[in-house]
């Protein structure tokens, strides 16, 4: 069951991060001229909010299913700089100031490169600290 919450949560990680990316791929290729891309992400920004608060909570059980307990790993890492992010978008949409919008853009950043080694080295931080 850890394993298709994984899937799913892969899933749910592009359908979220989709609009920034699909913003710079219409801006650098298309130089904002794709209308298609455009109303894409109009589109996809009404489920960014959603879908984040999906994605840490599926997290959680996918890694409580995997582990059968909460134990510091790569993927609670992960999680825990997702929970970060989307209180940084939470402070964002709240208050509506610039600097919790960088700061959110940035924590996704770090959320990914998390992710990333999770999915690559999931036994990072054993190897680091069994030393």
């Amino acid at each position: 069951m850890y394993q298709i919450l994984g899937i799913l949560n892969v899933a749910l990680f592009v359908g979220v991060t989709s609009p920034y990316w699909l913003r710079r791929i219409n801006q650098w290729f298309f130089h904002g001229k794709s209308k298609g891309i455009v109303q894409g992400v109009k589109k996809l920004r009404k489920v960014h909010k959603p879908l984040g608060i999906c994605l840490v909570v599926l997290s959680l059980i996918h890694g409580y299913l995997a582990l059968g307990a909460l134990r510091l790993h790569t993927g609670s890492l992960a999680w825990i700089m997702s929970i970060i992010t989307v209180l940084l978008g939470v402070l964002f949409y709240k208050r509506k100031k610039a600097v919790y919008l960088l700061w959110h853009k940035r924590a996704a950043l770090l959320t990914i490169i998390l992710t990333v080694l999770h999915l690559v080295f999931p036994s990072a931080l054993y190897y680091i600290f069994s030393r």
